[in-house]
């Protein structure tokens, strides 16, 4: 074989390889892989909001309801993932005449353009508030006879720390007061919970409620890394839960929960099984202050 043909060899080869990686590209723009995942594949968080008793309640005037919204300890708002194509991918998007916003990658939504006034059942509008206490979320309504309110949304973020998402700047339930000693342990190369931390939260009830039965809150924030950006050993979430009666009106201080599962399947610290849960459910009158 001569020298020219040996020179051939790798040229070749270095082309051949090109090309497979520009149909891989094209494949992957085409398909979603590098932009599509799932929202549950990335930073995500949920967060469910359950209050009952109020269904049938007859009262007059505006009724306005007011829970914990998403927030850091200090009540700064998540960032919302995004994402933007390499240089590559912003060619190959460029020359294949896709539309702009593709150009971007996904878009996920912030925290006021998921949450604030939206109409939900029961007549319900929901708007963020910011309290003497910090940011809420609320629920108002005219109507004179009550529904009970079941509301609940998903969020994407660019990035939160589920080892210690207190001191961290992750998303829990806002406002924060009165957090009790956080005891933690190694992992690996970080730390996580060795018990439950508990704190303080507010919840708002109008003074038209006054007088009446008792008024249930469940809020519950589960929130779980990012998987393909941690080894199998560093992936989890944390959860955060708030149970409360209350017949009192205007701002209640209730105790909040959160709980920890890292990793996946090490529940020990799971909020549902904690005596904070199963002391709400025992007892009928519990506001969990």
């Amino acid at each position: 074989m001569t020298r020219k043909n040996l020179l051939l060899i790798p040229i070749f080869f270095a082309l051949f390889v090109i090309g497979i990686l520009f149909f891989y590209v094209v494949y992957a723009i085409n398909t979603g892989t590098y932009l599509n995942r799932e929202p549950v594949e990335r930073y995500y968080f949920e967060y469910d909001i359950k209050v009952t008793g109020l269904s049938g309640k007859e009262v007059n005037g505006t009724t306005v309801i007011m829970v914990p919204i998403p927030a850091s300890k200090e009540g700064k708002f998540f960032t919302p993932f995004t994402q933007k194509p390499d240089f590559i991918q912003k060619f190959l998007l460029k020359i294949m005449h896709k539309p702009e916003r593709d150009h971007i990658g996904p878009y996920f939504r912030n925290m006021s353009e998921t949450l604030d006034n939206k109409e939900i059942m029961g007549d319900w509008v929901t708007f963020i508030e910011e309290t003497d206490k910090g940011y809420m979320l609320g629920f108002r309504t005219n109507e004179t006879r009550l529904e009970d309110i079941s509301y609940g949304n998903s969020f994407v973020a660019d990035y939160f720390d589920i080892f210690d998402p207190i001191n961290n700047g992750s998303p829990m339930l806002f406002p924060v007061e009165n957090v009790s000693n956080i005891s933690s342990v190694s992992y690996g190369d970080y730390t996580k919970y060795a018990s439950n931390p508990k704190y303080d939260t507010y919840i708002y009830l109008s003074d038209n409620l006054k007088g009446g039965e008792n008024v249930s809150f469940f809020v519950y924030l589960a929130a779980n890394n990012d998987p393909y950006e941690w080894p199998e050993k560093y992936r989890g979430k944390y959860d955060n839960l708030l149970l409360a009666k209350v017949n009192d009106t205007g701002y209640v201080k209730v105790r909040t929960i959160m709980g920890q599962e890292v990793p996946w399947g090490n529940d020990s610290l799971e909020v549902m099984s904690t005596q904070y849960f199963l002391d709400f459910y025992a007892d009928g009158t519990s506001n969990n202050s």
